[in-house]
């Protein structure tokens, strides 16, 4: 039955299928590690729309980054429980018409908060040397606002950026 296979296609095919096989992390990186039922947590949310993802960052004992976890999709929402009492970065990222819009930025999180991500999008006219050489410049937001009982309010987000470096990326304020 297995002679016929004289250049191992079988098992080929069979290694493929196991590393592809829920093994993000070869593709992704280092896993973001969502906290237990029983551990302290808060809640990010985000309205799904299409073509819209939101990364968890994961960065090594050095600070560098070490991958990436797309946060699931349910119910309309892109929603996860993270870990508090230490920062966490995220990655929005929509792409629209062909553009695409990415906003990396950190936060704390508090134990039992929900924190639900608000973005936009917006265009305004810019002059060029003559005013008949006009272009449109297209902008992308993102704000967060944190609930804890009944009580609301803008959490403040330091937007960061990539710093690249020897074998090593960053993200900075």
């Amino acid at each position: 039955m297995y002679g016929n296979d004289k250049f191992g296609w079988t098992y080929a095919l069979l290694a493929g299928a196991v590393a592809l096989s829920g093994c993000t992390s070869l593709f992704q990186g280092k896993q973001y590690l969502f906290p237990r039922p029983d551990e302290p947590s808060a809640t990010v949310r985000l309205k799904y729309e299409s073509g819209t993802n939101l990364d968890a960052m994961t960065f090594n004992e050095s600070g560098c980054y070490a991958g990436f976890t797309p946060l699931p999709y349910t119910d309309g929402f892109i929603e996860a429980q993270v870990a508090v009492g230490k920062k966490l970065v995220l990655t929005y990222r929509q792409v629209v018409a062909g553009s695409m819009c990415q906003i990396p930025f950190s936060f704390t999180p508090q134990e039992g908060a929900t924190y639900t991500l608000k973005s936009g999008s917006w265009s305004e006219s810019k002059t060029g040397i003559l005013p008949i050489f006009t272009s449109d410049q297209y902008y992308c937001g993102l704000g967060v606002v944190k609930k804890v009982g009944t009580q609301e309010s803008v959490e403040p987000i330091q937007q960061l950026r990539i710093k690249t470096g020897f074998a090593c990326l960053r993200f900075v304020k």
